[in-house]
C-alpha cells in the first residue's frame, strides 16, 4: 500500500462521525467559561467552582440532547425525471426518523432547507427549487444535515453519503416548427387534425393557429396532432450557434412528445429512430445534453416518409 493511500486510511479512520462548529452564542457561552476557569483557580472561591461545574453540566447535557436529536435520522434524495439547464427543478429529501422526534434541523445540499420539526415516524418530503447553469452530466454529492438544538451553543452535523448522477437537459428555447420545416415546406398535416394543447405564440407560428379569444391573457398558439413539422425528425446541421440550436431542439422534442405523435433526432452519424413513448424523448433529450459539436448528418440514413425539421 502506497504511503498516500495509507495516509487516507488513517484519516478516515480517525474522521469524527460528527462535524461541530461553535455558534456565536456557543463562543460568548465558551469565554465565560474559560474567564470562570481563571478566576477560580487564582481565587480559590468555592462559588466559582459550583458555577463552573453547573456550566460544564450545561455543555454536556447540551451536547447529548444535539446528539440524540441527529443520530437516527435517514435521509433520501428525491430528483425528477426531468432536469433542464437554467431551469429551476424541485429538489426533494425524503427525511425521516423512525425512534424519536428530532428539532430544528436544517438540510444542506444544493440550498439550505430548515426543518422546524420532524415527528416520529415514515418522516417527510422537504423540497427545494435549484438551476443548474449548463447542460450535461453532474454528480451530486454528499447531504449534510445540521442543528444547533437544544440551546444553540454549537451546531452539529451529519454526513449522509448520497451519490447522484444526473443528466442536465439543454434549456428548451422556444421556436416555431413550422419555421424550421424541410425544403419542400410541407408536413403530413390532414384537414381533420385534433387540436393536442395550446403554448405561448412563437414568431413564425400560422396565423390561423391563434388562439384569438384569449388574447386578453397574452398571445397563446393551438398545437395540433399531425400538424406541419408535428410529426417527424428534427435534423440538426453544422454552424450557428451550439447552445441556441441545442435548446430549440429540446424545445421541439418536448412539442413533438405532448402532440402524441412519431418523432427522432438525426445529429452527424447519431440517429435516435422513431418513437414516441417518454423513455425515447429522454434518451433523446440526454444525447442533446452530451453533444460538443454537429457534424453533417449522415446520407445513409432512411427516415422513410418522416417531415424534416432542420435546425
Amino acid at each position: 500500500m502506497s504511503e498516500k493511500r495509507k495516509i487516507a486510511v488513517w484519516k478516515r479512520y480517525f474522521k469524527p462521525p460528527r462535524g461541530f462548529k461553535l455558534t456565536k452564542a456557543g463562543r460568548i457561552f465558551f469565554a465565560f467559561l474559560f474567564a470562570i476557569i481563571v478566576v477560580a483557580m487564582l481565587t480559590g472561591n468555592n462559588l466559582l467552582f459550583l458555577i463552573l461545574a453547573f456550566m460544564l453540566a450545561f455543555m454536556i447535557v447540551s451536547g447529548l440532547e444535539s446528539e440524540r436529536n441527529i443520530r437516527w435520522l435517514e435521509i433520501e434524495r428525491v430528483l425528477p425525471s426531468e432536469i433542464y439547464a437554467r431551469t429551476p427543478s424541485r429538489i426533494g429529501y425524503h427525511l425521516r426518523n423512525t425512534r424519536l422526534t428530532s428539532d430544528r434541523l436544517v438540510i444542506e445540499d444544493l440550498g439550505g432547507i430548515k426543518v422546524a420539526c420532524l415527528p416520529k415516524g415514515p418522516g417527510e418530503i422537504f423540497t427545494t427549487e435549484y438551476a443548474f447553469e449548463r447542460r450535461g452530466r453532474r454528480h451530486l454529492g454528499d447531504v449534510r444535515i445540521s442543528t444547533t438544538f437544544p440551546y444553540g451553543l454549537f451546531e452539529k452535523s451529519i454526513t449522509f453519503p448520497l451519490a447522484d448522477d444526473i443528466v442536465v437537459f439543454p434549456e428548451p428555447l422556444p421556436v416555431s416548427s413550422a419555421a424550421a420545416l424541410g425544403r419542400d415546406d410541407a408536413g403530413h398535416g390532414k384537414g381533420t387534425d385534433s387540436i393536442s394543447h395550446v403554448r405561448p405564440y412563437v414568431p413564425g407560428d400560422p396565423g390561423s393557429l391563434i388562439v384569438w379569444k384569449k388574447l386578453h391573457l397574452g398571445l397563446f398558439s393551438r398545437v395540433v396532432e399531425g400538424g406541419s413539422g408535428l410529426h417527424g425528425v428534427i435534423v440538426l446541421l453544422p454552424g450557428g450557434d451550439l447552445e441556441e440550436k441545442l435548446s430549440q431542439a429540446t424545445f421541439l422534442v418536448g412539442e413533438l412528445f405532448t402532440s402524441g405523435g412519431q418523432f427522432g433526432l438525426a445529429a452527424g452519424s447519431y440517429f435516435s429512430g422513431l418513437g414516441g413513448s417518454r423513455r425515447h424523448k429522454n434518451e433523446i433529450l440526454a444525447h442533446l445534453a452530451g453533444l460538443e459539436d454537429i457534424s453533417a448528418p449522415a446520407q445513409a440514413i432512411d427516415y422513410g416518409t418522416a417531415t424534416l425539421i432542420y435546425l
